[in-house]
């Protein structure tokens, strides 16, 4: 079921309840007023018998009384009474009424509102004249059918008023609620790839705000993209450029060491009669030969992965990076400071620092124009998780942040840490240049566990 057809039936039940609430209170007020109108009639006319019945002396005879009782009793035309006249017999004498009331309520409306019978009797005594009693009866119908018409063409106009109200507010809703069918269809496009759909500004505040961050997030996502494109162009490209680099050494160090050696055995079978200086020469030759290959394998074994990270840990690796980019650096110098770093942290945090670092000391060379890199790691621990804390400063020009456009070197930063659930930041350092805080969550598996558990 829809928004619109659930708000709409939501309105409808809340005007049904209104309209069934306006008649339950209509209908009440107008059985509270047909009950005053007819205790007001029947109390009036019994003051109009009240007065005709005192001594005057233009009604001194018992006709002339008798006339004017029966004028009186003709009121229940005007005033929605039934008044009848008795003799000291206690017998009705005759009333003329010219015309009989019918009432034109529906019957169950007359129940509604009829109010309880009223019936006044009184015996008036004058010593000119025989006792005469009145009879007043209270009859409704003419009250309730004046109060009926009104109250219909009340509730009409009210039951008009909540038709019209619901067709505007259904009109209404559908056109507002239209843009989130925009929006759907949007996010149908988005989930397809086509980062490229930008929704128009809406008139409504709340859907203009939700455009608003919709193509938001569509550039977001891409530019992230386009980000993850050059990371894998790079990435290939840095691969193909390593696997180049490594066959060239192979061909030119290895290649070139294990045919010399493979040269010095071949001259060595060829001698008949080796002496033994040509052979110790050989053997020195065979031995300088094999070391050069060893240190080679070993500089390709740690460009492709530091051995002193796995056999020191994490703070003796960046110690012994420090070292050696101090020792090749004479115009910037690196302080490297940490505090209850431990030595298992997990291997993709451990390399992933350990990368991180590499690359920001390489841009430090490439573009910071710094005296000054100072690099602090700091762990901390919490009561689930712990967080190791990275910062890398430096005292350099700095970047312009207004036109910045990240490098790869940052964009591959920053994807290390978040798919460590990590948080990277990068900004102006507090006295100059640029600094890098990562912040890089470890969870306690163990403890979590044990605690579970």
């Amino acid at each position: 079921m829809s928004l619109r057809l659930r708000l709409n039936i939501f309105i409808t039940l809340l005007f049904i309840s209104l309209f069934i609430g306006s008649s339950f209170y209509i209908i009440a007020e107008a059985r509270d007023g047909v009950q005053r109108e007819v205790e007001s009639s029947a109390r009036f006319a019994l003051q109009l018998l009240q007065i005709a019945i005192e001594p005057v002396s233009e009604v001194q005879t018992r006709n002339g009384q008798t006339k004017l009782l029966q004028s009186l009793a003709q009121m229940d035309e005007i005033r929605h009474l039934h008044i009848e006249i008795l003799n000291p017999d206690n017998i009705l004498l005759p009333v003329q009424s010219e015309n009989e009331v019918t009432g034109n309520a529906p019957e169950w409306y007359v129940d509604l509102v009829k109010p309880s019978p009223i019936e006044i009797k009184r015996w008036f005594y004058n010593p000119s004249f025989p006792p005469t009693g009145i009879v007043i009866r209270a009859d409704p119908t003419d009250e309730i059918d004046e109060n009926w018409n009104e109250v219909r063409n009340i509730l009409v106009l009210l039951l008009v008023f909540i038709c019209l109200a619901n067709v505007l507010v259904y009109i209404v809703t559908g056109r507002n609620l239209s843009p989130l069918k925009t929006i759907s269809n949007a996010l149908q496009t988005i989930e397809k790839g086509n980062y490229q759909l930008e929704l128009p500004e809406f008139r409504l505040p709340e859907v203009a705000q939700l455009s608003k961050r919709f193509n938001h997030m569509a550039k977001v996502l891409r530019k992230s993209r386009e980000e993850n494109q050059l990371l894998t162009q790079r990435s290939l490209q840095i691969q193909e450029e390593e696997r180049r680099h490594l066959a060239q050494e192979l061909h030119d160090e290895l290649g070139q060491t294990i045919t010399a050696i493979k040269a010095v055995a071949v001259a060595i079978s060829q001698d008949a009669n080796p002496s033994p200086e040509a052979v110790k020469d050989n053997v020195n030759t065979i031995v300088e030969y094999s070391d050069h290959i060893y240190g080679v394998a070993k500089n390709m074994m740690h460009r492709l992965r530091p051995s002193i990270l796995d056999e020191f840990g994490l703070v003796k690796a960046l110690q012994h990076m420090v070292d050696e980019w101090n020792s090749l650096q004479d115009d910037v110098f690196c302080h490297f400071t940490f505090s209850s770093v431990p030595e298992d942290l997990p291997e993709t945090i451990k390399i992933s620092l350990f990368r991180i670092v590499q690359e920001s000391l390489t841009n430090v060379l490439k573009h910071a124009e710094a005296s000054e890199v100072t690099i602090s790691l700091l762990y901390e621990k919490g009561s689930i998780k712990d967080t190791i804390n990275l910062r890398v400063s430096d005292n350099g020009k700095g970047i312009n942040f207004d036109q910045i456009n990240p490098g790869l070197g940052l964009i591959g930063m920053r994807e290390r840490v978040e798919m460590l659930d990590g948080k990277f930041e990068f900004g102006p350092d507090k006295h100059s240049g640029l600094s890098i805080d990562i912040d890089i969550p470890v969870t306690k598996y163990e403890e979590v566990y044990a605690t579970e558990n």
